[in-house]
């Protein structure tokens, strides 16, 4: 987290270097961002970097840390009215909102794709806690369509989460290209949709 110093600056400076730093880390990927570019951009000295953040590693995860507030903020309006959607359908809007933050906000998709493409010790740790935070939602809808008969109660909950979560995140590394918004959105959906429809039905072909 940047050092108190940092959050008693006004909210205009505060932006700049933000800003700065954001429209660096979703140019290149992290190893090769200097931070003489970003202090230079923010018109700010070096001197001022160091009294705001420990090191460029503070910074960063300070900034998937607000793309990822950013996100859920963007989500919390579909997880407040889960009632009467099941898991298959609301997994299919949850992913559909998804792509629609990522094509709205291109640099935070920008840095992910970085970080995603650059595994690195950082990558590492944010995926970890992102991973943890949607697979215990996902449980929750899991076991809340359990209770209502709509998923069976032997289907292992947390397998089911893991599943999704990990096929979900395969079509946005491979699929989103932000220079070409309309064609990789459709195909985005649909290929979730697809896979969805066999996790809800199943492959195996019941007895007549």
């Amino acid at each position: 987290m940047p050092k108190e110093t940092f959050f008693n600056l006004k909210e205009e400076k505060r932006l700049k270097i933000l800003n700065a730093a954001i429209d660096q880390f979703a140019l290149k990927p992290y190893e090769q961002v200097m931070i003489s570019d970003i202090i230079k951009t923010s018109e700010i000295p070096r001197g001022s970097f160091y009294q705001y953040f420990t090191d460029k590693e503070d910074l960063y995860t300070y900034i998937l840390k607000i793309i990822n507030e950013e996100k859920r903020k963007f989500l919390n309006e579909t997880l407040k009215n889960t009632e009467k959607i099941n898991f298959i359908e609301l997994s299919k809007i949850l992913f559909k909102n998804g792509v629609d933050f990522a094509l709205e906000s291109p640099k935070f998709i920008h840095i992910f794709n970085h970080l995603l493409t650059h595994r690195n010790q950082i990558y590492e740790k944010v995926m970890a806690e992102n991973i943890i935070i949607a697979k215990n939602i996902f449980i929750e809808l899991i076991e809340k369509d359990k209770l209502n008969g709509l998923i069976k109660k032997d289907i292992d909950s947390s397998a089911l989460a893991e599943l999704i979560i990990q096929l979900t995140s395969t079509i946005a590394i491979d699929e989103l290209d932000i220079e070409n918004k309309e064609t990789s959105y459709k195909k985005m959906l649909q290929k979730n949709d697809n896979i969805l429809k066999i996790i809800g039905y199943g492959i195996i072909k019941g007895e007549n």
